[in-house]
């Protein structure tokens, strides 16, 4: 499967490359493959997700939603939300680096909001 770079997001010590699969979803949005780093480490990898049809999906935006979704913990929605998970990706999931995470996510889609003004 071809898969060209989108973007790559880095910031206090996460790495967050988002890749074109070249296939689309029913709303013809660009369906985007995703590997997610903390400090070289290896956390989460994918190939599902669609951002939103208001924003590019090279945009700062997209990555805030992805990083919204990569920074879910238990309790934050329903636990079933976690049946995939590595006993490691739950281990992160509950570590002060997935709260750094949201922190940072939410800090960005703050920054986005702004400029959207």
């Amino acid at each position: 499967m071809k898969r060209d770079v989108l973007k790559r997001y880095r910031k206090d010590g996460f790495t967050l490359t988002m890749y074109d699969t070249h296939r689309q979803d029913w709303r013809r949005q660009t369906i985007i493959a995703f590997r997610f780093l903390d400090r070289g480490k290896l956390i989460f990898e994918g190939s599902d997700f669609a951002g939103s049809p208001m924003h590019a999906d090279d945009s700062l935006d997209t990555v805030a939603s992805l990083l919204s979704f990569l920074s879910l913990q238990p309790g934050d929605t329903d636990a079933e939300y976690f049946d995939k998970y590595t006993p490691e990706q739950m281990e992160w999931c509950r570590g002060f680096r997935a709260d750094e995470l949201r922190m940072l996510q939410m800090e960005l889609e703050e920054r986005c909001q702004k400029r959207a003004r």
